[in-house]
């Protein structure tokens, strides 16, 4: 029985290890915690909107490689949330991300799972312990 256990989640880490060579191809960072993906894209203020197509093409082809692996993104659930000082967010323009199938809005809050279960909200960049099953 604790084979079991202990094979599962390492059994999903090498079926998805090569979600993260996709992510690096994109130009972009990658990070997991159990299912849960996070992508992060580095840009100045001024160049929101290449980051834009990097995180659009990124998320395309994410999603391409789930279905070829018998896995499915969930598009509705995609949160995204634009990170920096109150000025550098007073240069950034755009607000929705297109997907194909759903039109993702620019959030002020987002949940960060991982061991802390983490809430950010920006500009003020404030991060709250979530409570268990939040």
């Amino acid at each position: 029985m604790l084979q079991e256990f202990v094979l599962g989640p390492l059994l999903f880490l090498l079926y998805t290890a090569e979600l993260f060579n996709v992510i690096a191809e994109c130009g972009c960072t990658g990070h997991a915690y159990a299912d849960d993906t996070q992508v992060y894209v580095n840009t100045p203020a001024t160049n929101h909107s290449d980051a834009i197509d990097r995180l659009t093409t990124c998320i395309t082809r994410i999603r391409d490689w789930m279905a070829s692996n018998r896995l499915k993104l969930k598009e509705k659930k995609t949160q995204i949330i634009w990170l920096g000082t109150r000025q550098q967010l007073h240069k950034v323009t755009v607000q929705t991300l297109k997907l194909q199938n759903a039109m993702v809005p620019f959030s002020s809050v987002v949940n960060d799972l991982g061991p802390l279960n983490l809430n950010v909200r920006t500009p003020s960049l404030s991060w709250k312990l979530m409570e268990p099953g939040s």
